[in-house]
């Protein structure tokens, strides 16, 4: 695999982390360096540790696992995109406050939710004969655009208001979607 190949896959596996992690950060009234990477490192490890492990099984279980990831991310994603709209139209919080911000058990639901693929990819990854270092770039690229997501979030919720937690539900909930409709019927 050629390392524009690999860079192109890192990043394209890392946009659904982005943008949770830009709706992560909406929820904050101001963005903080520690929690920036500790949400990163959340992203770029479990999308990492996902093309790991689905590096590794390759041989044994791809079957099993291009069968499953996408329903789990279709669930994942959906449940955590509805309960981020429901609390974007809650009649009781204000408009533009940010409200507190999803837990940690929150976020890494969220993280495994948006790399579910990225075990396909490892599944693909490990058959075409690519090396185990795909998947530390793939967490690293992650990681990166995760905390730059997570650290433009507040700005993004300044200039959206409340509507910055609802688009982020959306667009949780038109990912899972995505790799539902292109798992089931893309080929």
């Amino acid at each position: 695999m050629s390392v524009l190949t690999l860079s192109l896959t890192a990043i394209s596996l890392s946009t659904d982390a982005f943008a949770a992690a830009l709706a992560r950060g909406s929820k904050e009234v101001r963005p903080r360096a520690l929690t920036a990477v500790r949400v990163g490192a959340v992203f770029g490890g479990a999308e990492g540790l996902m093309a790991l492990a689905g590096w590794m099984a390759a041989r044994t279980f791809a079957p099993v696992i291009t069968a499953l990831d996408h329903w789990i991310a279709l669930v994942l994603l959906c449940f955590i995109g509805v309960r981020m709209i429901r609390e974007g139209l809650a009649s009781d919080a204000e408009p533009d406050e940010a409200g507190p911000p999803p837990g940690f058990a929150t976020t890494i639901l969220t993280a495994l939710g948006t790399s579910v693929d990225s075990a396909a990819v490892g599944v693909a990854l490990g058959l075409s004969g690519a090396s185990a270092y795909a998947a530390l770039v793939i967490g690293l690229a992650s990681f990166s655009l995760s905390t730059i997501g997570y650290l433009i979030g507040p700005y993004a919720r300044e200039a959206l208001g409340r509507k910055a937690e609802i688009l982020g539900g959306l667009v949780l909930i038109a990912i899972g979607v995505s790799i539902f409709v292109d798992h089931t019927w893309g080929g």
